[in-house]
């Protein structure tokens, strides 16, 4: 395997003496073609070619993502280094010195490593994106259809079946583990039909290289928020508990006024009695507000008051969200919370939903927020 070659060590060995490396960042790229398991690094081939570099880090749902940008005028892309068939993967690495101040060094970000499944061509001028995902070896998580049905099985044995038969290891982060008295896969994939079964029961799913996270968002949301964000230009007051973070280049905040609900009912006929099985949760201090109602499978009234609260959580998760970007900052990471001050009314504790890493000829972070659910 070819050793990194970083380009620190020529960028200090030129520096005259008694000066200080300003703030910059690059990218560390290994390359390793379907079958072989160790990568080449083809990071000082590459950097000849690179525009932009694109990494995000999504707390559900989606995969993480990685995008190469590149010229490619000599269709290099295009002919002899296109990657060619499946199973084709990238390991990224970000790299900073002197990110913040002219006493931070250097630091290393290891993002990922991600399957090639995209090349896009586009001309003029003549560039290639070269896009990969995190769900390594498992192209028939996302490409296969499948028909299949269970009965009598907990959604935790349903995800474990289906990680089984993808060669994926399955990290199960809920207190619940509710049971199906039937549940069918019609001609959808892998991926489709678990994110869909865990939508129904109120989990969400997290797709990482050779493994499947499901996981409950009241749990992340309780966790003590690492990084407070103060609005620019209003003096920091730090705690001592969390990292500050006051050089914003942007945000945006939202807040619903509508389409949000106080309660949940949830109403399930079993069996061939038609058992009727009734649950539900409302918000403390809510009971006046909007009511949503459920027709789902439960066991019994315990389990369909749980569902009412998942589904209320679900209904209501994004009544406020936001976004802000700033200097590239390695510290944020999606499932994370932390605390926004000095915004008036869209104070609080955040979860992060999404972060996006854009390396160019600078380097900023992009980070998606939505505001934790109190009492539920």
């Amino acid at each position: 395997m070819a050793e990194y070659k970083n380009p620190l060590d020529e960028w200090l060995k030129e520096l005259p003496s008694g000066s200080e490396l300003s703030r910059r960042a690059w990218i560390e790229i290994k390359y390793a073609p379907a079958g072989e398991t160790e990568g080449k690094d083809i990071s000082e081939d590459v950097s000849k070619y690179l525009i932009s570099m694109s990494y995000t880090d999504n707390l559900s749902e989606a995969a993480d993502d990685v995008t190469l940008t590149l010229e490619d005028r000599a269709q290099l892309w295009m002919e002899d280094w296109f990657p060619e068939g499946e199973g084709n993967m990238l390991d990224i690495t970000i790299h900073t010195y002197n990110r913040i101040t002219l006493k931070d060094g250097e630091a290393i970000f290891h993002a990922g490593k991600f399957e090639i499944d995209e090349v896009e061509v586009v001309g003029s001028p003549s560039t290639v994106q070269i896009k990969g995902v995190s769900v390594v070896g498992a192209s028939t998580l996302r490409g296969t259809r499948r028909n299949q049905t269970w009965e009598e099985i907990s959604v935790w044995k349903c995800a474990a079946d289906i990680c089984e038969r993808n060669n994926l290891s399955l990290i199960w982060d809920c207190e619940d583990n509710p049971n199906l008295d039937h549940v069918e896969q019609a001609d959808e994939s892998d991926l489709a039909f678990l994110l869909k079964i865990c939508k129904d029961n109120g989990m969400s799913l997290k797709i990482m290289a050779e493994q499947i996270v499901i996981f409950d968002d009241a749990k992340y949301e309780a966790q003590e928020p690492i990084i407070t964000v103060y609005k620019p230009g209003v003096k920091a007051e730090l705690d001592g508990k969390t990292m500050p973070l006051r050089w914003l280049l942007s945000y945006n905040m939202r807040a619903k006024t509508r389409d949000t609900y106080g309660s949940c009912r949830v109403k399930y006929q079993k069996g061939k009695k038609k058992e009727v099985i009734e649950g539900a949760f409302t918000i403390p201090g809510k009971e006046k507000g909007r009511v949503l109602f459920v027709r789902e499978q439960v066991e019994n009234t315990a389990e369909a008051e749980r569902l009412a609260k998942k589904k209320l959580r679900e209904a209501n998760k994004e009544e406020v969200t936001g976004n802000f970007s700033t200097i590239g900052n390695t510290n944020f990471a999606a499932g994370t919370t932390l605390l926004l001050k000095n915004f008036g009314k869209f104070d609080g504790k955040y979860i992060v939903t999404k972060v996006s890493h854009s390396v160019t000829t600078s380097y900023t972070t992009s980070v998606d927020i939505r505001r934790c659910l109190d009492g539920y």
